[in-house]
């Protein structure tokens, strides 16, 4: 067996059960101040937010966990979101996650960098994870600290950035007030614990409905809307339920929700019949991954549409409590999700990626001066730091990869705008190292594996792969190329035959020059 295709035949049986079994030990560990029921709010960390008569606009910024814009039906699950946000704003119909997983995405947020640029391209390790975002002094450079600086007041409720859990008691600087979770258990809804501005407060079980993570993350938006709009400062709040993430169930009112007993979409491309054309990892675990998406996907579907009407509630709460305090004509609210998911495309569950289905991610605005309508142009995460500096009148630093939407959100056709965006990963590679445990299986054989690194190119009609690229110790190099005008489903790679890549080779060789340029690209040369 050659070394590139030893690891395939590394197999577990290791179910959901066993995966919160391992979440609960995790919590475990977590010393534990105090505990108590859940609270609405506490004494902010910096006293400099004082009463001020600031006419700046505040911005609520939420970020849905694991939601696609391809396949899953959520506003179906969120219809008041899509009433209160989507068809009073501006839908951004190509946004995208360039670096599609938890962690990277979200520090490619805060920052408004690629993760070349914050050196965290998965959740975990040398490249990746939270200890490597902040030993990397990105802590220093986020959208939060320099509106901070700027005398916004800043606050999150929810999921941070993966890794944070090995320092719980860490409150990035920037945020004025903090109740970020410090364990795993929050992705389950319940027995979590959250560091509320340097306390460790403990949330219990189902047997108190209110502990239910996605509802907390409502109170603590309400509450700090409210106090903050009290003392007339300009403000920031970063709501981060986990929802839909797995293995969030629905809130206990949203247990016989419309999608309780749904099957998930099957799309052209769902547990797609040929891989042959496929890189290797993918062709030769084939038989494995169908099971994992038979094994599972239902299941996970199910949960995922369930969890979200509790965001939808989240959603109503914080819209209303602007209106009741008088500071909706004046917030701009964001909606947008960390990454995609693949739900059973190209036979694959989770994210990761660099198929559509992990790519695209959804992104909604509404607030002051915007119409309501859509935006084709190709956005990326690496615009909404820029963006909210710009809209504060905070200047935007020269280092930023990314664009400002402000223009486009106001109507304001801009002279120039990318045709195309750089995509990463540095997933495990073969030897399994860094990465996460990627798919779980109830009672099922499965490859516990991430997908190999890769980087790409997305232009507004191709996407073309490099596979191993951001490996530390490449081996293996394997290509695709789709045409996504003539097969949006990715399920003809039009470099699988040798007559392929002779007919496309001038074209990979314009993509392979432009990909070369982005993936060392800092600044301004992202952006030109």
């Amino acid at each position: 067996m050659s070394a590139r295709h030893r690891h395939l035949g590394k197999r577990a049986r290791f179910g959901i059960a066993g995966v919160l079994g391992v979440i609960a030990v995790a919590a475990a560990i977590i010393p534990v101040v105090r505990t108590g029921p859940p609270s609405t709010g506490s004494a902010p960390l910096d006293a400099r937010n004082v009463a001020n008569s600031d006419s700046r606009p505040n911005f609520v910024f939420i970020l849905a966990d694991d939601l696609d814009a391809t396949t899953s039906p959520y506003w179906a699950a969120m219809p008041r979101t899509a009433a209160l946000i989507r068809d009073s704003g501006l839908t951004f119909t190509n946004s995208f996650a360039p670096t599609p997983i938890c962690c990277p995405a979200r520090g490619t947020i805060l920052t408004g960098k690629y993760g070349h640029n914050t050196g965290v391209l998965t959740n975990s390790g040398d490249v990746g994870g939270w200890a490597t975002f902040a030993a990397n002094g990105n802590e220093e450079k986020t959208f939060a600290k320099y509106l901070h600086d700027a005398g916004y007041r800043t606050g999150l409720a929810g999921k941070y950035m993966n890794g944070i859990e090995a320092a719980p008691e860490h409150i990035p600087p920037g945020w004025s007030e903090w109740y970020g979770s410090v364990n795993n258990n929050f992705y389950t809804g319940y027995n979590y614990t959250l560091n509320e501005n340097g306390m460790m407060v403990q949330y219990g079980g189902p047997d108190n409905p209110a502990n239910y993570s996605t509802d907390v993350v409502s109170a603590k938006s309400a509450d700090f809307i409210r106090r903050a709009a009290a003392d007339n400062t300009p403000f920031f709040w970063y709501a981060a339920s986990t929802a839909p993430h797995l293995p969030l169930p629905p809130a206990p009112r949203d247990a016989a929700n419309p999608f309780a007993n749904a099957t998930a979409p099957h799309t052209p491309n769902f547990n797609e019949p040929d891989v042959s054309d496929k890189p290797w990892w993918l062709s030769s675990s084939a038989t494995e991954r169908s099971a994992v998406v038979r094994a599972t996907n239902d299941w996970d579907y199910r949960n995922r549409m369930g969890s979200l009407y509790a965001l939808d509630d989240m959603v109503a709460n914080i819209v209303t409590t602007l209106r009741d305090t008088g500071k909706l004509d004046n917030t701009y609210l964001v909606f947008t999700s960390d990454n995609g998911y693949n739900l059973g495309s190209h036979r694959l569950v989770q994210k990761m990626a660099p198929y559509e289905e992990s790519l695209r991610v959804p992104l909604v605005v509404a607030g002051p001066g915007i119409k309501a309508g859509t935006d084709s142009h190709m956005v990326a995460q690496i615009d909404l730091a820029p963006t909210f500096l710009e809209l504060a009148g905070v200047a935007v630093p020269a280092d930023v990869d990314g664009q400002s939407l402000a223009g486009l959100l106001h109507g304001r056709e801009p002279t120039s705008w990318r045709r195309d965006l750089l995509g990463q990963y540095a997933g495990p590679g073969e030897d399994g190292q860094d990465g996460i445990v990627a798919e779980q299986v109830n009672n099922a054989a499965a490859h516990y594996l991430d997908l190999p690194p890769w980087i790409g190119l997305r232009t507004d009609r191709y996407l073309y792969v490099r596979w191993y690229d951001v490996d530390r110790a490449p081996q293996v190099h394997q290509f695709e190329l789709y045409d996504l005008a003539a097969d949006p489903y990715e399920l003809t790679n039009l470099l699988a035959t040798p007559a392929g890549r002779q007919q496309n080779a001038a074209l990979v060789a314009q993509l392979d020059a432009r990909l070369n340029q982005l993936a060392t690209c800092a600044g301004a040369s992202c952006r030109n």
